[in-house]
C-alpha cells in the first residue's frame, strides 16, 4: 500500500500544482486534475489492495511519482529514515574538531558582539595542556580528520599569534604521527591582516578567513569599529585584496533592520573591487544578528521572517544572476549536523575551559570541562548535548521540513522550548512555497504536465 509521504510540498499554481518533496528534493509541475485523480487512485488501492487498473495517465503520474518519492510504503519509516540520519551523524566519531580562541580580546568595539569579554589571552602552560590533551585524544581516538577552527576574541591580535603558532606545530606532528588529515580556517575581523600575517596563517595552514563587513563604506563604520571609534572598511577590504592569492575568503555580512537595503549594494561592490571575481577565492553571504545577548538591541534585530523574506527578495532582485551565489536557491537536504551536539567537538577558551557551543566561550558556568595539567574532566553540563534530539521536546520530527534543516541550530532550538516560535527553523519553513513559486519559471522548463522531474 502505498501513502503520501511526509515530506510533500503542494503549492497551488493556476490549474497546475507545483510538486517539492523534501526528503528526495523532486521537484515538478502537474496538471491538477491529474494530480488528484492520482491521488485518488492510490486512495482506492489502500482500499482495495487486489483491484486491478486499467492504463490511465494517473496510473502513469502516480508511478512517476512514488518514484520520486511522493508516494512511500511505510510513512513511520520514511521519518525513521530521515532521524536515523541525525542519529548516525550525531554518533559518528571520525573527526576530531576544536574551536580554539587563543584570546578572548579584541580590537573592535562592535555594539551587537554577543561574547563576554574577559580579555584574557592563552598562557604558555595552557598551551602546553591544551597540545597534550590533543595529542591524547588523537592517540586514543579512531579518526581520519581532525579540523580546526581558530577563533576569539580577535585571533590575530598580537597575543594570540604566537599561541597559533606553537599549537599549529603540535597538532600537525599529531595529526601526522597518527595519519589523521588536518585542516583549518579562522574567524578575523580582517583588520590586522596584513601581508606578514596572511604569510604566516598560510604556513600554520589555514586555508579560509571569514571575515565580516556590514555593508558599503558609511554603513560598516557605524557598527564595526576600533575601540576609538575609527572605522575599519578601507583597511579590511585592502587587506582582503593584497591576500587572495595566499587565502581564501568567506565575507560575511551581518544582517539587521538598519542595514537590509544595503546588501546588494556591498555586493556590487566587492565585485567592482576585484574581491569577487574568482567564486573559488572568495565568497559571500548574509547573516542576521540575533539577540543572543542585551548587546543587541531588538529593536534592530530582524526576526527570522523578516530575514528570511530578505533573502527571498534578494533574490527576485537578482543577487545570484551573475552566478556568485549570496543566497540559497534551492533546498538541500542537510547530510550532517551542528558539532555542538557530538562526542568529539569543542570550543577551547584561553584559560582552558571547554565549551561545546562558540555562544558559550567565556560563560564559565556554562562550559562542560576544563583542560588540566593530565587530563580533562567534563561536568554534566555535557549530557544538555550529547542528549539533544530535536524530535522529541521541540515538534521537529512531525515537521514538513525536517530533511533541510534537521533541527537547525542546537543551541537556538533548546532555547525555544516552550516559546511560540523555533528560533532554529529554517528559511525554508517561512517562505518555501513562494519560493518554489518564484522558480518555477526557470527550474521546470524540461517537466512536462505529465511528469516530475528530479533536481
Amino acid at each position: 500500500m502505498l501513502y503520501p509521504s511526509a515530506y510533500n510540498v503542494v503549492v497551488p499554481d493556476g490549474n497546475e500544482v507545483l510538486l517539492f518533496n523534501t526528503h528526495t528534493l523532486y521537484f515538478g509541475r502537474l496538471d491538477a486534475g491529474i494530480y488528484r485523480e492520482a491521488e485518488e487512485l492510490v486512495a482506492a488501492l489502500r482500499d482495495d489492495p487486489g483491484r486491478k487498473l486499467p492504463d490511465s495517465q494517473a496510473k502513469q503520474v502516480a508511478f512517476e511519482l512514488r518514484q520520486g518519492g511522493f508516494f512511500v510504503d511505510d510513512r513511520e519509516a520514511e521519518v525513521a529514515s530521515v532521524i536515523s540520519r541525525f542519529d548516525s551523524q550525531k554518533q559518528s566519531r571520525q573527526h576530531f574538531g576544536l574551536t580554539i580562541a587563543p584570546t578572548d580580546g579584541c580590537n573592535f568595539a562592535c555594539p551587537y558582539c554577543y561574547e563576554h569579554l574577559n580579555y584574557v589571552s592563552m598562557t604558555e602552560e595552557i598551551q602546553r595542556h591544551v597540545a597534550d590533551y590533543i595529542e591524547r585524544s588523537l592517540a586514543e581516538g579512531d579518526f581520519i580528520s581532525m579540523h580546526v577552527t581558530w577563533y576569539g576574541g580577535e585571533p590575530l591580535i598580537p597575543q594570540s599569534l604566537n599561541a597559533i603558532e606553537y599549537l599549529t606545530g603540535r597538532i600537525v606532528a599529531a595529526c601526522d604521527r597518527y595519519k589523521v588529515s588536518y585542516s583549518a580556517n579562522m574567524i578575523s575581523n580582517g583588520y590586522l591582516l596584513s601581508r606578514q600575517v596572511a604569510e604566516r596563517l598560510a604556513a600554520w595552514r589555514i586555508a579560509l578567513v571569514q571575515i565580516t563587513l556590514d555593508g558599503p563604506v558609511d554603513q560598516h563604520n557605524k557598527t564595526r569599529v576600533l575601540k576609538t571609534g575609527v572605522g575599519t572598511f578601507e583597511r579590511i577590504v585592502e587587506n582582503i585584496k593584497a591576500n587572495t592569492d595566499l587565502l581564501r575568503f568567506s565575507i560575511r555580512m551581518n544582517v539587521t533592520r538598519e542595514n537590509a537595503d544595503s546588501v546588494a549594494d556591498l555586493k556590487n561592490f566587492l565585485r567592482e573591487s576585484g574581491i569577487l571575481n574568482d567564486a573559488g577565492r572568495t565568497s559571500f553571504y548574509v547573516s542576521p544578528v540575533r539577540s543572543y545577548t542585551n548587546t543587541c538591541r531588538t529593536s534592530e534585530c530582524m526576526s527570522n521572517a523578516e530575514f528570511y523574506r530578505l533573502q527571498l527578495d534578494l533574490l527576485k532582485n537578482g543577487i545570484n544572476d551573475d552566478g556568485y551565489y549570496v543566497v540559497e536557491d534551492f533546498p538541500v537536504s542537510k547530510q550532517s549536523v551542528c558539532t555542538a551536539v557530538g562526542e568529539d567537538s569543542f570550543v577551547i577558551g584561553p584559560s582552558g575551559d571547554l565549551y561545546k557551543c562558540w555562544l558559550d566561550l567565556g560563560r564559565k558556568e556554562l562550559s562542560v570541562g576544563c583542560i588540566g595539567a593530565d587530563s580533562q574532566e567534563l561536568n554534566a553540563q555535557m549530557s544538555k548535548w550529547l542528549g539533544f534530539r530535536p524530535f522529541d521536546e521541540s515538534g521537529c520530527g512531525t515537521c514538513t521540513m525536517l530533511p533541510l534543516c534537521m533541527g537547525g541550530c542546537p543551541e537556538l532550538n533548546m532555547r525555544s522550548i516552550g516559546e511560540n516560535e523555533n528560533q532554529a527553523c529554517c528559511n525554508w519553513k517561512y517562505y518555501l512555497k513562494e519560493h518554489l513559486l518564484h522558480l518555477s519559471g526557470k527550474s521546470l522548463e524540461l517537466a512536462s504536465n505529465e511528469s516530475v522531474s528530479g533536481r
